[in-house]
């Protein structure tokens, strides 16, 4: 082992194994520096790389606030919490979430138009 991964193992091992945590579970991949290696198959903003496919789980997670007809809520908005990037590394928090919702309490203290 070469302590390295090659962008399409991130990204394989990634959709194989996040359904199978546990609902509450945590899921890490190290390693994201290699994303930006071309000895490893990776580069700034190439498209292959780990890096940028976990920039589209941005979008996913947010699906419920979408107005765009391109994003869809998906079971990855329904089952993830968060993400957190640290350096090499990603943090993928699982949590059933249900559909957010809007709620208004209290009196203005500033005129509304």
């Amino acid at each position: 082992d070469d302590g390295g991964h090659r962008p399409e193992q991130q990204t394989n091992t990634f959709e194989v194994l996040y359904p199978h945590i546990s609902p509450d579970g945590i899921y890490i991949c190290e390693d994201l520096h290699t994303s930006y290696w071309a000895e490893w198959g990776g580069g700034l903003r190439r498209a292959e790389t780990f890096v940028e496919y976990s920039k589209n789980l941005i979008d996913q997670l947010h699906g419920w606030h979408s107005q765009e007809p391109g994003l869809k809520v998906t079971e990855f908005t329904r089952s993830t919490f968060g993400l957190s990037y640290y350096d090499s590394m990603l943090v993928v928090e699982k949590r059933r979430r249900e559909k957010p919702h809007h709620r208004m309490s209290g009196k203005p203290m500033l005129p509304t138009p």
